[in-house]
């Protein structure tokens, strides 16, 4: 599994963003799967991808984001006309099949990239990416047990310092009482 960048984007990673993501809308995907899928092509998180394209490049590809939605809604009229179509000349289609298709209809990319998705999400919690948050939970775990020892022996040492400097103080004040009820051990010396 690679491992996530984390460092600036290049005109090139820009660039496939862009292809991967109005290639989705023209498809009639949704832009969640082409974060989805442009995330695994460039090493990046889908939420990395969604942000990029929405900060920065959705601007820079205002034109072709139109294009692109104009070629999904005359592709989804197709299908609807196509679906029409059918139902007028197959009266079995339009009494059975027609009743189980949703009024939306969902074409075969739809389809595709949502098996493409719950694949990818099995993989997650199924795969690699489960055993490695198990991994860093148990560390997490130690490291805590660690600090928790650490605190608890500085707290003691809090303690013991604590004291030591109570009775030196007490002590000091012993030794200021004494200076007082002496007069002057200079003047009695001299």
């Amino acid at each position: 599994m690679p491992s996530i960048r984390q460092d600036a984007w290049t005109h090139a990673e820009d660039a496939e963003l862009a292809d991967v993501i109005l290639r989705h809308i023209k498809e009639g995907s949704t832009q969640l799967a082409g974060f989805t899928e442009a995330g695994s092509r460039l090493s990046r998180t889908p939420a990395a991808c969604g942000f990029r394209w929405n900060s920065a490049i959705r601007k820079v590809n205002e034109e072709a984001l139109k294009e692109a939605k104009t070629i999904r809604k005359q592709n989804k009229n197709k299908v609807k006309k196509a679906l029409h179509q059918t139902k007028q000349e197959d009266p079995v289609f339009s009494a059975t099949v027609s009743d189980q298709i949703p009024q939306v209809p969902v074409s075969e990319p739809d389809i595709d990239q949502m098996i493409h998705f719950l694949g990818e999400l099995k993989k997650q919690y199924n795969g690699a990416d489960s055993q490695i948050a198990n991994e860093q939970l148990e560390n997490l775990r130690i490291e805590n047990k660690l600090l928790d020892e650490a605190y608890q022996k500085l707290q003691k040492d809090y303690s013991r310092v604590k004291s030591n400097y109570e009775s030196l103080l007490n002590v000091l004040k012993v030794v200021d009482q004494a200076r007082k009820d002496f007069p002057s051990i200079k003047e009695s010396v001299r």
